[in-house]
C-alpha cells in the first residue's frame, strides 16, 4: 500500500508538530460516485452549530442592523462615511488577527497544541519590513488590506444606494436569500483558485505574489499581508454583488470571508482551544501545505479545483516529491 492510500491519523509527524487526519479532505459534493451522507455531513459541519461561517453571517447581520451608514447617506461620495467603512473594517481586523495572535503566539493560552508548524514567526530576517515578520505582516495588513478592502466596500455601497447593483430582501427572495450563501463558497473558491494560480506565475510571483509568500511559517496576520495588487485583485470578488442579486448580508458576509477569514485560515493552528477540548476549527492545513511547498493548493477545500487540475497536494510524501519538482520546473530560469 501507498502513503496516498494510507489515511494516516492526526497527530505529530517528522514534518510537523501536528496535523489533521490526511489526505486533506475536500468537500465530497463533487465526489465520484455521489455520496448524498458525506456531503450533507460536509454542509452541517461547516454552517452548524457555531462554526466560522455561521460567526460571520451573524456578523453580517449585525453589521447590517447597526453598523451600516443610511442608504440616502452613501448616494453620494463623501469622506464622513466612507472614514465610517475603514474604521470599522479596521477594528474588526485588529479583534479578529491580534486577538488570534495574541492567544496563540503572545500568551501561548494552548501552547502547541494543534500548532501545524514547529517554527515560529521570523525575526531580524532582512526579507521583512523593519527584519520582523510580525510587524511587516501588520503593517501589510492595516495599511494596504483595509484600505483597498474599504473602498470596494465604498463602491459597492454606492451601488445599493444608487440602485446599480440589484438589491433582493428576505421577503421577495426567500429560497435565493439562504441559497446564495450555500453557493457563495463555490463562488469565492473558483475566483481565488484562478487568481492564485495567476500570482504563481514566476514573473509576477517575483514582484507581487512573493510578499504574501514571506511568511513561510504563517501566524493571523500573514494571511492578509499581501502586496496592494494583490489586494486588489483578492478583494476585487466584492464587486460581483454590483450584478448578481443579492442582500447587503451576502456582501458584508462575502467581505468578512475575504478579509478576517485570512486571520483565521492562517493562524497556524487547527483549532482554537477554549478550556480542556478544541471548541471551534480555525486553520486550513489544506493552505498549510500550500506555504510550505508553494506550487500546490492553490485553491481551498470549499472546491476541487485542485484535484481537477493536478495541483493538489494530500499530505503524502509522493505529493511532496512531485510538488518539488513542478517547482523547479516552474522557477528554473
Amino acid at each position: 500500500m501507498s502513503h496516498t492510500d494510507e489515511h494516516l491519523k492526526a497527530g505529530p509527524s517528522k514534518e510537523w508538530n501536528w496535523h489533521p487526519d490526511l489526505p486533506v479532505a475536500v468537500t465530497p459534493l463533487f465526489s465520484w460516485p455521489p455520496n448524498p451522507m458525506a456531503t450533507i455531513r460536509w454542509f452541517a459541519t461547516n454552517w452548524l452549530p457555531m462554526t466560522e461561517f455561521m460567526i460571520y453571517a451573524l456578523m453580517a447581520w449585525a453589521t447590517w442592523a447597526w453598523l451600516v451608514p443610511p442608504l440616502e447617506q452613501m448616494q453620494h461620495l463623501s469622506w464622513g462615511w466612507v472614514l465610517q467603512l475603514w474604521a470599522r473594517n479596521l477594528i474588526l481586523m485588529i479583534i479578529f488577527a491580534q486577538g488570534l495572535h495574541l492567544w496563540l503566539y503572545g500568551w501561548k493560552k494552548q501552547g502547541d497544541d494543534f500548532k501545524f508548524d514547529r517554527r515560529g514567526l521570523a525575526k531580524n530576517a532582512r526579507i521583512f519590513l523593519w527584519d520582523d515578520q510580525y510587524w511587516d505582516n501588520v503593517t501589510y495588513a492595516l495599511l494596504s488590506g483595509v484600505t483597498i478592502w474599504t473602498l470596494y466596500d465604498a463602491i459597492v455601497w454606492m451601488g445599493y444606494a444608487n440602485g446599480w447593483a440589484p438589491m433582493i430582501t428576505v421577503k421577495s427572495n426567500p429560497i435565493w436569500f439562504f441559497a446564495l450563501f450555500l453557493l457563495m463558497p463555490a463562488i469565492q473558491s473558483l475566483h481565488f483558485y484562478w487568481l492564485h494560480r495567476a500570482l504563481h506565475i514566476p514573473w509576477i510571483y517575483k514582484r507581487v505574489h512573493s510578499v504574501h509568500h514571506r511568511s513561510v511559517s504563517i501566524a493571523p496576520w500573514s494571511g492578509f499581508s499581501m502586496h496592494p495588487v494583490e489586494h486588489i485583485g483578492y478583494m476585487g470578488l466584492l464587486l460581483i454583488f454590483l450584478v448578481v442579486p443579492a442582500h447587503p448580508i451576502h456582501f458584508i458576509f462575502m467581505g468578512y470571508w475575504l478579509a478576517l477569514a485570512t486571520a483565521t485560515s492562517h493562524a497556524g493552528f487547527e483549532n482554537l482551544v477554549l478550556g480542556d477540548k478544541a471548541h471551534l476549527k480555525i486553520g486550513s492545513f489544506h493552505h498549510q501545505l500550500h506555504h510550505r511547498y508553494f506550487e500546490c493548493n492553490y485553491g481551498n477545500p470549499e472546491m476541487p479545483w485542485d484535484n481537477w487540475f493536478g495541483s493538489y497536494h494530500d499530505g503524502s510524501p509522493e505529493a511532496t516529491d512531485r510538488v518539488r519538482e513542478t517547482k523547479k520546473r516552474m522557477h528554473a530560469s
